[in-house]
């Protein structure tokens, strides 16, 4: 990360950023022109969240509703990924009779964190990694991969990869 200490630098930093990954900043201006037009943006899976402040006569209020238009999208995706992967482990923990084995203790962001028998780790976590990463097909993410991290340990401070 580059530390930026004057407004010439961060606006430099932009700059540079943009320059090296153009189609962000393309999708970021036709997300805001979507959101102006239609005053919703939706997810990857169609829910949608409205900005009617996309009309407002305030100018510091537009762009506050298009920061969050911008964010709705690729957070609203995120939630519905970590959700369906919930769902597809807690099927997946039923067809390896792993319900008294293993369960979800607890959902931070795109963290999932379960309690799992110690003998039954190994196996389950490959599987748990293999549902987190398959949700969305690499057709659905433009080929852009989803890799989860697996960790274990006795408690959350003591994790180490598995």
């Amino acid at each position: 990360a580059q530390l930026v200490s004057t407004t010439a630098e961060a606006h430099q930093y932009l700059e540079e950023y943009f320059a090296t990954f153009k189609t962000l900043s393309e999708y970021l201006e036709s997300t805001k022109g979507f959101a102006r037009k239609n005053g919703y943006t939706e997810t990857l899976f169609g829910r949608r969240r409205q900005f009617p402040e996309m009309k407002s006569s305030l100018p510091y209020v537009r762009a506050q509703a298009e920061r969050m238009a911008i964010n709705a999208p690729i957070q609203g995706t995120a939630a519905d990924v970590i959700k369906l992967a919930m769902v597809q482990v807690d099927e997946m923990f039923e067809k390896e009779r792993a319900l008294g084995d293993a369960y979800l203790l607890l959902q931070v962001h795109d963290e999932l964190v379960y309690e799992i028998r110690k003998e039954r780790i190994n196996e389950l976590s490959v599987q748990i990694k293999k549902i987190m990463e398959s949700v969305l097909s690499s057709e659905r993410t433009n080929g852009v991969p989803i890799i989860a991290t697996m960790k274990s340990g006795p408690d959350w401070g003591a994790m180490h990869s598995a």
